[in-house]
């Protein structure tokens, strides 16, 4: 459990083994702090524990609505809503869900680690490249943001940062780093250590290190969508 501020208000967020608040999602309600939420419409896309959709409902959001492809991430979601009294929150498994709506901000926490998709696993795992749900969260941006809407997300320099921005720029949207910091890497990394390493060597994997400890850079990136001929 881990408990977060929203304006005057304070969240209690439940975990579990499997779907936690991560560093990223703390660095990016950091972040959050400086939007205006008031009567906008949003979508928590791939919502995890539920902590940056009720966050926005906190803040004053019209309606947040929340997508995920793990119905333990649905069910969490629900817990957490419950438990701040968000009846402005409303997730889905994205695979159920009838999408018809367009949303003023788009704000996620993709998983983007270089790994291959593994049973148990398929909430940080972002495929060879980290751009998996990135890309998934593009395809689903250019069909439900509003012309003059945002993306927020969070990309680690352990993936590809260029092909991510590439892709972005196919489908229409422009792609700008706005914030960064600097985290040390985890043990568990160490079972796709190969993949960053020979990502590197392609420029698709970057990654910082002094007197042996190794860290990433998390790139806080706003997206919206380009002006065209």
């Amino acid at each position: 459990m881990k408990k977060f501020s929203a304006g005057l208000q304070e969240l209690t967020i439940l975990e579990n083994e499997k779907i936690r608040v991560t560093r990223y999602s703390e660095f990016l309600l950091l972040y959050l702090e400086n939007l205006e939420f008031s009567q906008q419409r949003i979508c928590d896309f791939g919502c995890g524990t539920g902590v940056l959709g009720i966050y926005a409902a906190k803040r004053g959001a019209h309606s947040v609505t929340g997508f995920d492809i793990d119905p333990d991430a649905i069910d969490l979601s629900n817990r957490n809503i419950d438990l701040n009294d968000c009846s402005n929150f409303q997730p889905y498994l994205i695979t159920d869900h009838g999408i018809d709506e367009k949303y003023d901000l788009i704000i996620s926490n993709p998983a983007s680690l270089p790994t291959v998709k593994a049973s148990g696993k398929e909430f940080f795992s972002g495929g060879i490249y980290g751009i998996d749900m990135i890309q998934d969260l593009f395809n689903f941006s250019a069909r439900h943001l509003q012309k003059d809407g945002c993306i927020f997300f969070l990309q680690t320099s352990l993936s590809s940062i260029n092909k991510a921005a590439n892709y972005a720029h196919d489908k229409g949207f422009n792609y700008k780093i706005i914030g960064v910091f600097q985290t040390e890497i985890r043990g568990h990394y160490q079972e796709f250590w190969h993949r960053v390493e020979q990502n590197q060597r392609t420029g698709d994997a970057h990654f910082v290190e002094i007197n042996g400890v190794h860290s990433e850079i998390v790139y806080l990136i706003e997206a919206k969508y380009r002006d065209l001929p």
